[in-house]
């Protein structure tokens, strides 16, 4: 089958696959940092946390916000906990509920990365997105809202489906 239905959008198309394929294929790599080594997730994690410390907002909600499992961001988190990049604490009654906290070594590890990261690419990124529109710049945020939102939607399961239960073998 050609592919006349993306219409002028194939090149775009291309490049989100390209984009998303290549970080797939680094996102677990440890990439960064000068004394510990750490993940582009793993980055993507302290990020969040740096962004809502004053919060106190708990694994859940990071899971959620980051599209992670909750499986797979307590295994990151785990990690950067090893490496001494965060700290988890709980709210005082309350030992179920983890926060998360980036830690000295962890904000040092950070700035540095930033640094490099901005020079590096995201002075270019930056430089071309100041050159547009406060509306033109929301819908390139919606663009990449609505493509960073369609494999979450293939994965739940369908709705008002009937479950068919298969007894296990003992």
């Amino acid at each position: 089958m050609k592919l006349e239905w993306m219409g002028a959008y194939r090149d775009i198309v291309g490049d989100f696959y390209r984009s998303a394929n290549g970080y797939s294929q680094i996102c677990k790599t440890e990439l960064f940092g000068d004394k510990i080594r750490f993940s582009p997730y793993e980055v993507q994690i302290m990020e969040h946390i740096l962004e809502y410390a004053e919060q106190h907002k708990n694994m859940k909600w990071y899971a959620e916000r980051l599209g992670l499992s909750q499986a797979t961001l307590s295994k990151y988190v785990r990690k950067l906990v090893d490496k001494g990049l965060l700290e988890k604490y709980h709210r005082e009654g309350n030992r179920k509920d983890i926060i998360l906290m980036v830690s000295p070594l962890g904000l040092e590890e950070y700035e540095r990365y930033s640094q490099q990261m901005k020079a590096a690419i995201f002075d270019e990124l930056f430089h071309l997105l100041d050159s547009i529109s406060p509306k033109e710049l929301e819908t390139v945020k919606k663009v990449f809202s609505i493509y960073g939102r369609w494999h979450r939607e293939s994965l739940k399961s369908p709705k008002d489906c009937p479950v068919s239960l298969i007894k296990l073998e003992r």
